[in-house]
């Protein structure tokens, strides 16, 4: 008896806890968001094509409107023919709120494209 609670235990340790990770691509632009449930651990964005001096933005979109800036624009960092960039969020938000990124270039333009994930339980 004893040697079938450690066989569970064992088990339950071995057991990886559940991510609330997922990804969206929306004309070039991709985030990428990291955590479980309803916290947010990080976001990563990236594009492609490279553009001079892009830099990144994050928001929060509650019922298909802007609530607020999540964090600034960003200075991305070049690999190849593709921009990226990522931010520590550490942060709860509420169900079904949306944390979208856009990006912009040398000329200040915003870039068509905002990518958003949905954030569920």
């Amino acid at each position: 008896m004893i040697s079938a609670a450690i066989a569970v235990l064992a088990a339950l340790g071995a057991a990886q806890s559940a991510e609330a990770t997922g990804t969206a691509i929306r004309l070039g632009n991709r985030i990428t968001v990291y955590g479980s449930g309803l916290h947010v651990d990080s976001v990563t964005t990236a594009r492609t094509p490279h553009r001079i001096h892009a830099q990144a933005f994050l928001t929060l979109r509650e019922n298909g409107k802007w609530k607020r800036n999540l964090r600034g624009w960003t200075t991305a960092d070049t690999t190849g023919n593709t921009d990226h960039t990522s931010w520590s969020i550490n942060e709860n938000f509420p169900n079904g709120s949306r944390l979208c990124t856009e990006w912009k270039d040398l000329s200040g333009r915003t870039l068509p494209g905002m990518a958003c994930m949905i954030i569920h339980r």
